[in-house]
């Protein structure tokens, strides 16, 4: 494995996580709605609209990660924590929010 840089990370991959990231922050907006078993069922069903968004951007990146080149190269593993710190360091929405992980 090679010594890459966060700066060495894709940019379409940071893009990637960035819209994941955002999709998100939309889901845990619902937290202010109270506990999910006094929802609605217009309000479940738009949470559960929401989670699919965001599921799906998950899994874009995950499968973008896992075909990209460098993934090979420095390691899958490496490689999306690369993304995740870079797209955390870009982006507005901080550790606070959640997206630490």
């Amino acid at each position: 494995m090679s010594d890459k840089s966060a700066t060495d990370t894709p940019s379409e991959l940071i893009e990637l996580q960035r819209t994941s990231n955002a999709e998100f922050l939309k889901v845990r907006a619902f937290n202010e709605h109270g506990r999910t078993s006094e929802w609605s069922d217009e309000l479940h069903a738009r949470w559960k609209a929401q989670w699919e968004a965001w599921r799906a951007a998950a899994e874009a990146v995950y499968e973008a990660v896992c075909n990209h080149p460098a993934a090979a190269e420095m390691g899958r593993y490496t490689l999306e924590m690369a993304v995740k710190a870079a797209a955390r360091r870009s982006a507005a929405p901080t550790a606070s929010d959640g997206l630490g992980v």
